[in-house]
C-alpha cells in the first residue's frame, strides 16, 4: 500500500493526471479495501482521481465496503456520489436498433418484450437477446436481409425472468467440457492467466464437479472450450489473461458447482498448482496455490491441515518480503485457523512460529489489541524462555508505542534477569570509555571482528536494543547500561545486526555541544559500515535516522530532511513502523528548522499525524502534534499565539502526560514562540523550566545548535530589556553562571559554518548592541543578514532583519529601521507566519 502510494505521487502530475477505476467493489475483500483506504488517505496528489463502482443492493450496513464508505466520508477526502439506474425503455430500443441495424420504429415491438422481461438491467438485456438468438426466436432472414422475431412465440416461450436464472440456463446449454473449464476458472476468481491455467487444468478430474464418467480432457480441448466460452460472450481474453465478461457470470458459474464439492475442488486446484509451479516462481503463483488450499479447508484431514498451515507460514513471510503486511497477517491467521485444538502439543514448532510471526506483523499493522491477545497465548503455551523471547520482544515494542515505556522497561529487565544477564549501574563515562575501544580501530580492524554465533547472546542483544529505545524516551537510568552492554557483547562474542543499532544510538547520544562529537561521528561511521556488511534491513531505518541527526551537526541542514524522509520510507517498506514514524517526526522538525513554508509544514504534519494515529504510534504522534500547534499559532490559526492549546492539543495536559525528553522539546518551542512575539520574560521562564527538567534526562535537546542560538538571543534580549550587564539573571530566579553566548556560538560554528555563521554574527551583533559598540553592531547585523540570505532559512533571515530594525530604531535611524522591518515583514509573510506579521505591524512605532 505504501509503495503504491509513492508510485501514485510520482506519476500523477498536472501534465499527466492519473485516473484509477475499480469495478465491482461490492466484492472487495478486506485486503483490497485496506489498499483503497491507504491510497486515498496517503495520496497527497491533486492530480489523482479514484473512481469506484459497486451495486448498492449488495452492500448492507455491516458489509466491509459500507464501513469503508463511512470511514472516508468522515475524512477530509472530497467524494462525489453518482447513482446509476437501469437503462430506460428508450435506451433499450436504441441499443436493439443499433445491434440489429434496424430503424427504431421497427424494433419497438421487440423492445417492449425485452424491457418488460428485463426491467432495463443492462446485463439482463444483453443475456436475454443472446438467449433469443441461441433458441431461434431471433433470426436473420437471408430473403429480406433483416432480423425477424415472432412476438407471440417469444411471449409463449418460458424464459427465466431474472438474470441469474437466465445465466444458469445459458451456461448449462454449453458443452459439458466448456462448463467444466468455466467452473475451474470461476474457482480462481474473475480472471486467470493462461500460464496459471496450464498448471492445473489438465490434472483436474471431471468427477469433482460432474456425475458423468468422462475422462480428463487434454490441454488443447480445455483451451478450445475456453474459445467456445469467449464466443458465447461469457469470457474475454486480454493478452494471456482470461476474464469473465461480468462478475455475475463468474458468480453464477461458481454457484453451479455443488456446495459439498467446492472445498475438494479448491484443494485439488491448489495442490496441482503447487505441484506444477515453475521453480523460478517469485511468489505470485505460490500465493494463488495457498489461497486455493485455504478455501479447501473443510475437505482436509488433520495431516493436510498441518501441511497447509506450514505453507501459510511460508506465504506470510513471502508477503512480508514484499511489504504486504496486511496480506501477511491474513496468511498467518489462516495458518493458525488450520491448527488442531491440541496444536501446542502435536505441532509445537509450527504453532510457535505461526503465533509469533502473526503477533509481529500485527504490530506492524498497528493492531495492538490483537498483539496483546496473541502474545498472551504464546507466553502461556511456550515451553521455554527461549521460545517466549520473540513474543516478549513484540509485546515490549507494543507497550512502548502506547506510551507505556516504563512497563516495557520492566519486562525487558525481567527477561534479561531470566537470561542471567547482569543488570548493573553504568555511567555515561563508562559508555564513552567502552566506545573508545572501537573508535581507535580503523575500518579494516573493525571488519575483522568475528560474527556472533551464540544464539542466546543474540537474543540478549535484541532485548538490549529494544530496552535502549524505550529507556531513551522514559529517561531511564538503564540507557547507558543497555548500550554499554551491547558494546561489551560485540567485543566479547562478535558483531551482529543489533550492533549497528547500538553504534547508531550512541552516535546520537554523544553528538552536540555537550557530548563527544569526535566519538559520535566515528560511532555513526561504524554503524553505517556495519549496516552495509550485515544487511540488517530491519534496523536500517533506525540506524539511518539516528546517524542523520549526528550528521546534521556537520552537514548542510536541508540534507537532513532528505535523510530523515529516506529513513521513513525504508521503515515503511521493511515493517519497522516505529522507526519510520520517529523518522517522519524528525523530518517535520527539520523542515521547521530550515524555514520551510508553514502551510507546507502543516500539511506534512497532518499527513504524518494521521498515519501515526492509524498505526497507533502515540509517542511519535505527540511529538509532531506539538510542532503542528506551533505552526498553527504562527500562522494565526489560534486565539493566543503563545498558548499551545487548540483543536490539536491541550497545553496543560500535554505537559502533564508527556515524557521528560518531550517536555524539554515543549519548553524549547514555547521559548521560541515567546521570543518571536517579544515576550522575553515568558521566554526566559520557559528556558529555566527546560533546564530544570534537563537535569534528569539522558540527553539535552540541542537540535543541531538551534536551542543554544535561541537561548543566546533570549538571554541577550532579557538582559538588555532589564538594562543589566551580560551576566545578569536570565530567568529571574537563578544565575546562568558560565554562560558566554559568543564563545558558545563560536564553538557551534566550528562544527558547521554553513549552518551557523549567520547565527554567530547575529549574536555578536546583539552583544555589541548591548555593550554600546555602535559601529561593530552595524557591521555584524549587515553581515548576519547577508549570511542568512545565503543559507535561505526564511524565519532566521526575518529575525536578523527585525533585530537590526530594533537596533536602528533605538538609535534614531528611522530610515534604516523602516527598511529592515519591511524586509522582516516580507520574510515572515513568505514563511506563512501571519500572526507574527500582524504582531510586528502593531508593535513597530513607525
Amino acid at each position: 500500500d505504501f509503495l503504491f502510494g509513492l508510485m501514485i505521487s510520482a506519476i500523477a502530475t498536472p501534465s499527466q493526471p492519473l485516473v484509477l477505476f475499480l469495478d465491482d467493489l461490492q466484492w472487495a475483500d478486506i485486503t483490497s479495501i485496506s489498499f483503497m483506504k491507504s491510497v486515498l488517505k496517503n495520496s497527497e496528489s491533486k492530480c489523482f482521481l479514484f473512481i469506484g463502482s459497486y451495486r448498492n443492493n449488495e452492500v448492507s450496513d455491516g458489509h466491509p465496503f459500507a464501513e469503508f464508505l463511512s470511514d472516508i466520508s468522515t475524512r477530509d477526502i472530497p467524494v462525489t456520489k453518482i447513482e446509476l439506474d437501469n437503462i430506460s425503455k428508450e435506451n433499450v430500443n436504441d441499443l436493439i436498433s443499433n445491434v440489429i441495424c434496424m430503424p427504431k420504429l421497427h424494433t419497438k415491438s421487440l423492445t417492449d418484450i425485452v424491457y418488460r422481461k428485463t426491467g432495463g438491467n443492462f446485463l439482463f438485456v444483453n443475456q436475454f437477446l443472446k438467449t433469443l438468438y441461441s433458441t431461434g426466436l431471433l433470426t436473420f432472414s437471408l430473403d429480406s436481409e433483416s432480423w425477424k422475431w415472432d412476438t407471440a412465440a417469444i411471449e409463449m416461450k418460458t424464459i427465466p425472468d431474472d438474470v441469474v436464472r437466465l445465466l444458469v440456463c445459458r451456461i448449462t446449454m454449453l458443452p459439458v467440457q466448456t462448463q467444466h473449464v468455466l467452473k475451474m476458472l470461476s474457482c480462481i476468481g474473475s480472471a486467470c492467466t493462461k500460464s496459471t491455467l496450464h498448471l492445473f487444468i489438465n490434472d483436474m478430474d471431471l468427477h469433482s464437479t460432474e456425475t458423468t464418467n468422462m475422462a480428463s480432457s487434454r490441454e488443447n480441448d480445455s483451451f478450445s472450450s475456453l474459445e467456445v466460452a469467449i464466443g458465447e460472450g461469457f469470457l474475454n481474453k486480454e493478452g494471456s489473461s482470461y476474464n469473465f465478461a461480468h462478475d455475475q457470470i463468474q458468480f453464477v458459474t461458481y454457484s453451479l458447482i455443488p456446495k459439498d464439492r467446492r472445498d475438494q475442488l479448491h484443494l485439488q486446484i491448489g495442490y496441482n498448482i503447487l505441484k506444477n509451479k515453475p521453480s523460478d516462481d517469485r511468489g505470485n503463483i505460490f500465493f494463488i496455490a495457498v489461497n486455493q488450499l485455504n478455501r479447501g479447508k473443510l475437505a482436509m484431514d488433520e495431516g493436510m491441515k498441518e501441511l497447509v498451515a506450514g505453507l501459510n507460514l511460508k506465504a506470510g513471510h513471502e508477503a512480508i518480503s514484499l511489504s504486504a503486511f496486511q496480506n501477511s497477517a491474513l496468511y498467518f491467521a489462516a495458518g493458525i485457523s488450520l491448527l488442531c485444538n491440541d496444536c501446542w502439543n502435536k505441532s509445537y514448532d509450527l504453532s510457535l512460529k505461526l503465533y509469533s510471526s502473526y503477533a509481529e506483523v500485527e504490530f506492524c499493522n498497528g493492531h495492538f489489541d490483537e498483539v496483546g491477545r496473541v502474545t498472551k497465548i504464546i507466553l502461556q503455551k511456550a515451553k521455554s524462555l527461549q521460545d517466549r523471547l520473540r513474543a516478549y520482544s513484540t509485546l515490549i515494542k507494543t507497550l512502548g508505542a502506547q506510551k507505556q515505556s516504563r512497563n516495557a522497561i520492566e519486562i525487558s529487565l525481567s527477561v534479561l534477569g531470566d537470561l542471567e544477564e547482569p543488570v548493573q549501574y553504568t555511567s555515561r563515562e563508562d559508555l564513552v570509555k567502552t566506545l573508545h575501544i572501537f573508535t581507535k580501530m580503523d575500518n579494516s580492524q573493525f571488519l575483522r571482528l568475528k560474527k556472533m554465533d551464540d544464539n542466546t547472546k543474540g537474543v540478549v542483544m535484541k532485548l538490549l536494543h529494544t530496552l535502549s529505545f524505550h529507556c531513551f524516551f522514559s529517561e531511564s537510568k538503564y540507557l547507558p547500561f543497555a548500550l554499554n552492554r551491547m558494546l561489551e557483547l560485540t567485543l566479547s562474542h562478535g558483531v551482529c545486526k543489533e550492533s549497528c543499532s547500538a553504534f547508531a544510538t550512541i552516535s546520537f547520544m554523544l553528538c552536540g555541544l555537550h557530548g563527544d562529537q569526535t566519538g559520535s561521528s566515528r560511532a555513526g561511521e561504524l554503524a553505517l559500515l556495519l549496516l552495509d556488511i550485515s544487511h540488517a534491513k530491519e534496523y536500517e531505518s533506525n540506524v539511518r535516522n539516528f546517524v542523520s541527526t549526528t550528521q546534521s551537526w556537520t552537514d548542510p541542514l536541508r540534507l537532513t530532511i532528505k535523510r530523515k524522509f529516506s529513513s521513513y520510507e525504508i521503515g515503511m517498506q521493511t515493517g519497522a513502523i516505529d522507526d519510520a514514524m520517529y523518522s517522519a517526526a524528525g523530518c517535520c522538525y527539520y523542515q521547521f528548522f530550515c524555514g520551510i513554508e508553514l502551510p507546507i509544514l502543516e500539511k506534512d504534519c497532518r499527513r504524518f499525524i494521521k498515519q501515526m494515529s492509524e498505526y497507533k504510534q502515540t509517542l511519535a504522534k505527540d511529538r509532531v502534534t506539538i510542532l503542528l500547534q506551533v505552526a498553527l499559532n504562527l500562522m494565526g490559526k489560534s486565539n493566543n499565539p503563545l498558548d499551545l492549546t487548540s483543536e490539536t492539543m491541550v497545553q496543560s495536559q500535554y505537559i502533564e502526560e508527556c515524557p521528560k525528553q518531550m517536555k524539554c522539546g515543549f519548553y524549547i518551542l514555547s521559548s521560541w514562540l515567546a521570543y518571536l512575539f517579544g515576550e522575553y520574560e515568558l521566554a526566559s521562564s520557559a528556558v529555566s523550566s527546560r533546564m530544570e527538567v534537563e537535569k534528569n534526562t539522558n540527553k539535552k535537546i540541542e537540535w543541531c545548535g538551534m536551542t543554544l542560538f535561541y537561548d543566546c538571543l533570549i538571554y541577550l534580549a532579557s538582559a538588555r530589556r532589564k538594562q543589566n550587564s551580560l551576566t545578569s539573571d536570565i530567568s529571574g530566579k537563578s544565575k546562568m553562571s558560565g554562560f558566554y553566548p559568543t564563545a558558545l556560538m563560536k564553538k557551534l560554528v566550528d562544527y558547521t559554518q554553513c549552518n551557523n555563521q549567520h547565527r554567530l554574527l547575529l549574536v555578536e551583533a546583539e552583544v555589541a548592541y548591548s555593550k554600546g559598540e555602535y559601529n561593530v553592531a552595524i557591521e555584524k547585523y549587515d553581515s548576519a543578514i547577508v549570511a542568512a540570505e545565503v543559507v535561505g532559512i526564511l524565519h532566521e533571515q526575518a529575525i536578523c532583519n527585525e533585530r537590526a530594525g530594533d537596533f536602528f530604531l533605538a538609535h534614531g535611524n528611522i530610515k534604516r529601521a523602516t527598511s529592515h522591518y519591511g524586509h522582516a515583514i516580507d520574510l515572515y509573510h513568505r514563511w506563512g507566519a501571519q500572526a507574527k506579521v500582524d504582531h510586528l505591524c502593531k508593535q513597530i512605532p513607525l
